[in-house]
This record gives structure tokens, sequence and C-alpha cells, in this order.
């Protein structure tokens, strides 16, 4: 947020100078550069498809609970109160957790099993009180 560079190869909570959670940067160009929608086809159906824009190289290291390929649901009614006629939604739903969440928690403890990490938390608005463990 500040714009102190942090390494992905380093574990990481927040960062160093303003003490404020990390945003990640990626670089779309590279990543267009280096596949084709046609590329996806062949390639399994979950979030780490798109392997270009995501931290792991190796899939054994995949942390997963076969989040992602959830569907997009044309919101056509909708759509047409707003003048949106090609208005679709995610239906992140269908996630292995029920939630969007599920995607960006399956990258984090990756990458943290990666980069060595023992113990994880990770606080969560919708878990209601409970406890979260692994």
């Amino acid at each position: 947020m500040c714009g102190t560079k942090h390494s992905a190869a380093e574990l990481n909570n927040v960062c160093m100078k303003c003490e404020r959670p990390l945003l990640v940067r990626y670089d779309l160009a590279a990543a267009s550069r280096a596949v084709s929608p046609d590329s996806f086809r062949s390639r399994r159906a979950d979030q780490w498809r798109y392997a270009e824009l995501l931290p792991i190289d190796d899939p054994d290291e995949i942390v997963s609970l076969g989040e992602g390929w959830t569907p997009l649901i044309h919101a056509k009614r909708l759509g047409e109160r707003l003048e949106m006629p090609n208005l679709f939604i995610k239906d992140e739903s269908v996630n292995p957790t029920g939630s969007f969440k599920a995607r960006g928690m399956s990258v984090a403890v990756t990458m943290a099993k990666h980069l060595g990490a023992r113990k994880l938390a990770a606080p969560s608005a919708g878990n209601a009180g409970g406890a979260l463990s692994a």
C-alpha cells in the first residue's frame, strides 16, 4: 500500500515499513505473452490452471480442496435493468468451502508451506467465532 517491495520468496505477514497488509502486483503483460486462451483448454479444472499468475511452479506443492472452476451465471434480468445485457455473476458458493475466500486461502497455504511455515493463523469474518485448525 505504501509502495515498499517485498520478496515473494520470504514469509511476510505485513509490510515492514507501514505495517499494513501486503497487496500483490501481477505482471499481466508477461503472463499474456506466456499463454494464450487456447493453452487453458487442456489444463486442470481449478484455479491452478492459471499457474503463470500464481506463485508456485511445482504442481506437487499445491494445497487445494479443488477451488475454482466456479460457474458464471448470466444475470439477464438484472443486466437488462442496469442496461448491461452481458452481465454475468460468478457463483463462488460452489467452492469446497462455499466462499470466494477459498481461492486466496489455497494460494496462501500453498505458499506458506513452500516457504517452510509450520503454523498458520488466518482471521475470517465468516467464521462466526469458531476456531480454525489445520
